[in-house]
């Protein structure tokens, strides 16, 4: 089964917890669909998400970049 990484966010994750967090039913349900499992990453822990974050902030730069010699 695939596993979904996310961050803590709010529609997703009603109560962010280290050992046992709490996920919007609506949210499981729509994973379930699709044959996912949803593992939020841990609170205040950046290495559980560091290639997301890692492209962000190469997009980021990016555009920045380009806006930037407009």
């Amino acid at each position: 089964m695939a596993q979904i990484v996310s961050g803590n966010l709010k529609v997703g994750v009603t109560k962010a917890c280290f050992y046992d967090p709490a996920i919007n039913r609506t949210y499981a349900d729509m994973a379930t669909h699709y044959g996912t499992a949803v593992v939020p990453a841990r609170p205040h822990k950046p290495k559980d998400k560091a290639k997301v974050e890692a492209a962000v902030l190469l997009v980021e730069r990016w555009i920045l970049a380009r806006l930037r010699n407009q």
